[in-house]
């Protein structure tokens, strides 16, 4: 290797591991609030809050790690210039190329560590902190309880509260919906001005205790129009084995960002397939209405109505009424099949969109170390602090260029890959 190449990679090292670590950090600020607020708050243990905070690390190190090559690239490439060297490198017939060879080899490694860690280790763990923060929610589903959102507790029970202390457990304008099983059409609702949410740690039980509220009720199913109203002071409602110890669901479903590239290929093609299967259904009951009418056609088939003909009025009217159903249900068969095809293609987009992004994001590391070369030697008398701002600038062009495309490509507005690709495509 060339003594100019060690010289640029050796300059790029250092800014790329800066880049790496204030933007890791600044993109978990919102994670670390939540990891204190889950351990301090909520008392979940912090082995477990810790886990949920490094396993939170693989989306935040996909979008880090294109953004620091740009910073490297850009104060490395400036230093030179602010140091006169790319100057001196022209005069002894050095092209910029030279420059930009061994910083855009060293991004095509980045990429490539990239790309097989979104391949791998990034669905893994994104499929092990999912698991993880479901099986805290189902240990303590107190924990899922927020101010303006209806919780289901369970199966047979939803709370709404308007506000909640984590750290008193009062809560205020409290409302529950109790059944005795699940789909009850005709549930108990309990409503309270305020109350307090008392855990018992040695049961693992939960009572609410409700202050100034009502009870309403229909005590028979069967008789709608007896209803009763119960006012109290205080009511306590007591939940047996709500604070049970964190247990591994082993929950096998995976979501897009929990799948790799190979089964996000598996998925988009399984739900073309059933949009196949869904476009033949339709195209076969069209074919037996246009069969069906095309047979009326026949002069046999018309000589038998002939002789089938209805002696009077309402026996006309029924048979026409039987045609307009058969008709009618056709549509609406066809209708019905449309919703199920038009689902089929978010879906499908929705898998081809992560399959994409995994996969233009590495390449971004490549877009930015061929943008980053002139950019730094034209800023180069500006400082750092002004190659840092570049960078967040054209990252954010970036950002906007992959969450706006994600969005239209869900909504069936954009191909997949022009929405995912966009970014680069532009930058």
């Amino acid at each position: 290797m060339r003594l100019l190449d060690r010289h640029l990679l050796r300059a790029a090292v250092g800014p790329f591991f800066f880049g790496l670590f204030t933007i890791t950090f600044l993109l978990m600020i919102d994670v670390l609030f939540r990891y204190v607020d889950m351990f301090v708050s909520k008392g979940v243990p912090f082995a477990v809050a810790t886990k949920v905070l490094i396993l939170s690390l693989g989306y935040t190190l996909a979008l880090s790690v294109p953004m620091s090559v740009l910073i490297a690239v850009l104060m490395s490439v400036g230093q030179l210039a602010g140091d006169n060297e790319v100057t001196a490198m022209k005069a002894s017939g050095v092209s910029l190329w030279s420059v930009l060879r061994p910083l855009l080899l060293g991004a095509a490694f980045i990429g490539a560590g990239l790309t097989a860690f979104i391949h791998w280790v990034y669905p893994e763990a994104t499929h092990t902190l999912v698991n993880l923060l479901y099986d805290i929610k189902r240990s303590r589903p107190m924990l899922e309880i927020r101010p303006q959102m209806f919780t289901d507790l369970n199966d047979e029970m939803t709370i709404y509260v308007a506000s909640k202390d984590d750290l008193t457990g009062h809560i205020t304008d409290v409302s529950i919906v109790e059944k005795e099983k699940a789909g009850e059409l005709s549930p108990r609702v309990t409503t309270a001005d305020w109350g307090r949410i008392i855990t018992d740690k040695a049961s693992g039980a939960m009572v609410l205790e409700l202050h100034d509220g009502e009870i309403h009720e229909m005590p028979d199913p069967e008789q709608p129009h007896k209803y009763q109203v119960v006012r109290f002071r205080q009511h306590d409602i007591r939940m047996a084995d709500m604070e049970r110890g964190i247990q591994d669901s082993r929950r096998k479903s995976r979501g897009d960002r929990e799948m790799n590239l190979t089964d996000l290929r598996n998925a988009a093609g399984r739900q073309r397939e059933r949009l196949e299967d869904s476009a033949q259904h339709v195209s076969n009951l069209n074919a037996d209405v246009v069969q069906w009418q095309f047979r009326l056609l026949e002069p046999g088939e018309r000589e038998r109505l002939r002789a089938r003909e209805p002696a009077n009025a309402a026996e006309r009217r029924t048979r026409l009424s039987a045609t307009r159903r058969k008709l009618e249900h056709a549509a609406s068969q066809s209708r019905a099949q449309a919703t199920v095809a038009r689902s089929h293609v978010r879906k499908a987009n929705k898998f081809m969109v992560e399959y994409h992004k995994k996969l233009a994001i590495p390449f971004a590391c490549l877009v930015f170390a061929l943008l980053g070369v002139p950019m730094a030697v034209t800023t180069s008398r500006s400082g750092k602090g002004v190659s840092v701002s570049l960078a967040m600038a054209v990252y954010l062009v970036y950002y906007l260029c992959l969450v706006g495309g994600e969005k239209l490509s869900d909504r069936g507005m954009l191909d997949p890959a022009l929405s995912m690709w966009s970014g680069n495509i532009l930058l």
